[in-house]
């Protein structure tokens, strides 16, 4: 297969560690410079796009790991456990939605990582294909991600101590986490891990800042970057954890603040067509963030997820579930519909980005 992204690119990596995981092969190719091609394809120019030998077309990297995984021999990576699957699918969506924030934060706010996040972008992306001196280019691409996906995503001074912390929370969380197994709900990886390889390989882990944040304060979470990374698919059947325990716990309570919380302010948002709305974050503002109709779509696979499970399996999950957030994943549908991917061919469908045209709307 084709994988239109980008070395350095947060869902290309958590895509690209599933492939290596099921020793799949692909060829990486760059996205610049195909993005007509990539619309016309798959609805939307986004990193990964990914076109099939038999071509067919994909993207969103959930949708496209649910069904790479779906046509496997091996044991699924999602755990047949219902408890355990939702828990997975809450922190995959996490990582997707609410880390991305920092992950943006500290690539693009913080000097070391923003010189070298630019130069791999030219490098991976421009050189040799568009006609544009280097020096410009990478003052550009710094320009257009600070102010387009960090100052415009919400992050400025009232609320940057919070989107610094948020990142340091998730180490430490995760760090204990790996103190107890090597992956995060047992001997193997799962759904979840693959979800938090999105900011924490790509971002976290290769960006200079952080990656030294994360070596210093949390080695267990460097090395299972690298045991992520590493880690290949021997057909046995996986060992996972039989109950969620206080670990495991913290991490999904943790989503709900975070996350399940900018879910219910988004949706709110987009149903009272407001394209930027002040978000409440565990005490922090970010204001003047984005509103996203495709993040409602991810509250619905979550809510739907939900609702497939028995009253036993949620019961239980609502005792670990202790934030008042997680409400929004069973309260009655107060916000408005996504009225995306309804006939449910994803990741064949045609896409959307996560914001408007594909960056925060003005």
């Amino acid at each position: 297969m084709k994988v239109y992204g980008c070395k350095i690119s947060y869902y290309t990596g958590k895509l690209e560690a599933y492939l290596r995981y099921r020793s799949l092969n692909y060829a990486n190719l760059p996205l610049v410079g195909e993005e007509k091609k990539l619309r016309e394809n798959a609805g939307a120019s986004q990193m990964p796009v990914v076109e099939l030998d038999d071509g067919r077309w994909m993207t969103d990297s959930s949708p496209m790991i649910a069904w790479l995984d779906s046509e496997q021999d091996s044991a699924s990576i999602y755990p047949e456990d219902p408890v355990l699957r939702f828990a997975a699918l809450m922190i995959e969506d996490y990582a997707d939605e609410w880390l991305w924030r920092p992950a943006m934060h500290y690539r693009w706010t913080y000097r070391n990582s923003r010189d070298y996040a630019a130069q791999a972008i030219y490098e991976d992306q421009i050189e040799g294909r568009l006609k544009i001196p280097r020096f410009m280019a990478i003052r550009r691409i710094k320009k257009r991600q600070l102010d387009e996906f960090v100052k415009g995503d919400g992050v400025n001074d009232r609320s940057r101590a919070h989107c610094d912390q948020t990142y340091l929370d998730a180490l430490n969380l995760l760090e204990a986490i790996f103190a107890k197994r090597p992956f995060i709900l047992g001997d193997a990886p799962t759904i979840a891990d693959f979800g938090m390889m999105g900011p924490m390989f790509r971002h976290f882990g290769m960006d200079p800042y952080p990656a030294e944040i994360m070596r210093e304060q949390a080695p267990k979470v460097y090395e299972w970057v690298a045991r992520v990374w590493n880690s290949k698919d021997d057909g046995s059947t996986p060992n996972l954890i039989d109950s969620i325990d206080d670990e495991l716990t913290a991490l999904l309570n943790e989503c709900c603040e975070t996350n399940l919380a900018q879910h219910r302010q988004n949706a709110i948002a987009v149903g009272n067509g407001t394209s930027r709305f002040n978000m409440d974050i565990q005490g922090a503002t970010y204001e003047q963030a984005p509103s996203s109709r495709y993040r409602i779509w991810c509250l619905e696979e979550l809510r739907r997820e939900w609702s497939a499970l028995n009253g036993a399996t949620q019961y239980n999950l609502k005792a670990v579930l202790r934030s008042p957030e997680a409400v929004i994943l069973w309260e009655g549908n107060a916000f408005a519909p996504s009225n995306y991917d309804n006939d449910r061919k994803a990741p064949f469908n045609k896409a959307i980005n996560v914001f408007g045209e594909g960056v925060p709307p003005r």
